[in-house]
């Protein structure tokens, strides 16, 4: 899987897949009391968390430096080939790292190998 050229771990996967509903509703009852049903498709805006790995504090820098950059459109490729362009959903938390580990005296200053569970949430945009 990729973001970018940035390989991500090959652990990760993606929770909500099949969360997403591709169109939008909206119900309400009109003046004669009969229930006014529209819908339209979605085209893009669809949440994709990537879950369930552990990452080195070095590659998420990387991660949180591309978090930065938060207009900058990505292409995401997952294992199977197909790919989406993407933005981090800040809303969502976008990057989300928490020390697998405890830090505690006298090593409280994380390395770059100490590891971080990982979960990235992004969300479907139009292409660049």
């Amino acid at each position: 899987m990729l973001l970018d050229a940035v390989e991500l771990p090959e652990n990760l996967y993606w929770s909500n897949e099949f969360s997403f509903k591709p169109a939008a509703q909206n119900k309400q009852r009109g003046v004669t009391g009969r229930m006014i049903i529209q819908s339209a498709p979605l085209v893009y805006g669809q949440p994709i968390t990537l879950t369930g790995a552990w990452i080195t504090r070095a590659e998420l820098l990387i991660l949180q430096a591309m978090e930065n950059a938060i207009d900058t459109v990505r292409t995401l490729t997952l294992n199977n080939g197909d790919t989406h362009s993407v933005l981090f959903d800040l809303d969502a938390g976008g990057l989300v790292a928490t020390s697998e580990y405890p830090l505690t005296a006298p090593l409280c200053n994380p390395e770059d190998e100490t590891l971080y569970k990982l979960t990235i949430n992004l969300i479907t945009v139009s292409g660049a």
